[in-house]
């Protein structure tokens, strides 16, 4: 499958997928092409393994993506590149191997906190935990555990609409964790 983020310029395209790469295209393109020509990407990263996830932060500062070769990458003014991107900006080791049984983890932006660009993701670690990690350097914020938490969550995102930071995980087995 393919997943897609589109940046705050409003024509950057991030795609990412099985095939282990991350494509960036320019939408502008799309338009009043042949029928059997193909648009192609103007950018590209490459990974070992697939990638599960490629999203732009709320500012478009940076492309975020979740690896299964167990890295989150973060590349600064990515929609600035050309060709082969040939190394994110920061790699941060990450266990992404959830196995069969478990959805993959998909790093997500917080859509509308303003001090910093933060992104929060599932772990493996035992005690299960979410964590917050910073968008400009991929320094480990602050990882919530606790008692209550005791699956996995695969997918986490942030309430959107609210000062306070929300933050939910969930799983494929439908449990839901909230931490504010």
């Amino acid at each position: 499958g393919i997943l897609h983020s589109l940046h705050a310029n409003g024509y950057t395209l991030a795609t990412a997928g099985l095939d282990c790469t991350v494509n960036l295209w320019d939408i502008r393109n799309f338009t009043g092409l042949k029928s059997r020509s193909k648009p192609k990407p103007y950018a590209n990263l490459k990974s070992a393994k697939s990638i599960n996830s490629a999203f732009f932060s709320p500012s478009g500062k940076s492309l975020l993506t979740t690896t299964m070769a167990n890295t989150l990458d973060l590349i600064h003014d990515a929609h600035l590149q050309n060709g082969l991107i040939t190394s994110p900006t920061h790699r941060i080791r990450h266990d992404n191997n959830t196995g069969r049984w478990l959805s993959t983890f998909m790093a997500r932006w917080h859509p509308t906190y303003t001090n910093e660009e933060l992104f929060i993701v599932g772990s493996m670690a035992k005690p299960r935990r979410m964590e917050f990690f910073n968008g400009d350097d991929g320094n480990l914020i602050r990882a919530v555990d606790g008692e209550a938490l005791t699956a996995v969550v695969s997918r986490c995102c942030f309430h959107p609409s609210t000062d306070r930071l929300i933050a939910l995980g969930g799983n494929s087995s439908g449990r839901l964790t909230v931490a504010r």
